[in-house]
């Protein structure tokens, strides 16, 4: 499996490795979504866990918000040339940045996670939501940014827009509202990080000014009459941190984590990103590293940041994952050694959205898709032949 992914460069992030200098915009981009994107994935696997776990106690999931959107394959615009496979299961994933408790809004976070019983992987699929798409649905047909196809339609006009403009079938979201991404950081126990003297330092800057940042959107929030109390994060003495030499391993908390994430002013804006996944990779590791037994209280704190249209049986059907060693890739799409074609037109990222099509398809379905050896030199995988209805 190491060949395959150094031939695809799809990037392994179950342990950091350095990301590609990419152009400073898309390097930004790319920066501000890392810790929402593992946030997602954590909570997608929390839902399975949850729900293999009703026999313990119905209350785990209680407050995960259940909805329903249409099965009708036209209406959710499946392209039907897509690659089907039972053991490959994907799932849309949107990001939401609402103080309300409302899953409603622009979608920050536009992602495909595929949940690969077949590999033992779990895939993150990034979709920068600057990408300018053709949505079309009920009043809308016109080229806009992928973002506001969750605004004008929520989560169905979405994956309708996901399946029409990159060839997919799915049929099945998850929309995570990252009101407090340090509650989920708080939720998995905190996270071991190797951080600097001068780190240590720009975290406490970072925890002042977010203590003020806090209060002023709380008296903004109360003004709108969207005031929830639930998604401001509560800066305390004991988050201030002491530095003990030039550098040393720390356990940080949520509010910690969230300040580091935002240094700016050590190093460029790819320093920034680097410490991003850092983050995100300490996180995925102590999700893995956790027993059994905590899982109930976690899963049960992360659910109200939850909606899904899910079902128990399918839920389950993807269950097996969680029993293996699995490992963890990401792809972003546009990625500049790939989408040569990419330009920035008024703020909007412009690509051929056909070929970012293809390098999905073989991201998600390896050897059973048509585009395998197109993206990957005809390497041999590790799996058996794709097959099967969904």
């Amino acid at each position: 499996m190491a060949q395959r992914k150094k031939e695809q460069g799809f990037e392994d992030v179950s342990s950091y490795s350095s990301s590609k200098e990419y152009k400073s915009r898309k390097k930004n981009r790319r920066g501000r979504l890392a810790l929402q994107c593992v946030a997602a994935v954590v909570c997608v696997l929390l839902i399975l866990l949850g729900s293999g776990m009703i026999y313990i106690s119905t209350d785990i999931i209680a407050e995960l918000t259940t909805t329903t959107i249409t099965k009708d394959p036209v209406a959710l615009g499946f392209h039907e040339e897509a690659v089907v496979d039972t053991s490959i299961k994907n799932i849309a994933l949107f990001g939401l940045d609402n103080r309300s408790s409302a899953f409603s809004g622009q979608s920050d976070v536009v992602m495909i996670l595929t949940v690969d019983n077949r590999h033992g992987s779990i895939k993150m699929t990034s979709v920068l939501r600057d990408s300018l798409v053709h949505i079309e649905g009920s009043g809308y047909d016109e080229n806009n940014k992928i973002n506001a196809a969750y605004a004008y339609g929520g989560a169905e006009l979405a994956v309708r827009t996901l399946n029409q403009n990159f060839g997919l079938r799915i049929e099945d979201y998850v929309t995570i509202n990252f009101v407090n991404m340090a509650s989920i950081v708080d939720a998995v126990g905190g996270v071991d990080l190797e951080v600097t003297a001068a780190e240590v330092e720009e975290i406490n800057t970072n925890l002042h000014n977010l203590t003020w940042e806090v209060e002023e959107k709380k008296a903004q929030d109360m003004a709108n009459g969207v005031y929830d109390g639930r998604s401001y994060p509560n800066i305390v003495e004991s988050d201030y941190m002491s530095a003990t030499d030039d550098v040393a391993t720390y356990h940080l908390n949520g509010n910690q984590a969230v300040s580091y994430g935002r240094i700016r002013n050590i190093g460029s804006d790819f320093a920034r990103v680097e410490r991003q996944q850092k983050v995100l990779s300490a996180l995925i590791a102590q999700v893995k590293a956790l027993s059994v037994t905590s899982y109930p209280n976690m899963i049960k704190k992360l659910m109200p940041y939850c909606e899904t249209n899910l079902e128990l049986d399918d839920i389950l059907g993807m269950a097996p994952i969680l029993t293996k060693d699995f490992d963890i890739q990401s792809i972003s799409i546009p990625d500049i050694d790939y989408e040569t074609d990419l330009r920035d037109v008024a703020y909007d990222l412009v690509y051929d959205l056909s070929g970012a099509a293809k390098r999905m398809s073989a991201f998600m379905f390896e050897e059973g898709s048509p585009y395998w050896e197109e993206f990957n030199g005809g390497a041999p995988s590790d799996g058996g032949e794709a097959g099967g209805d969904e």
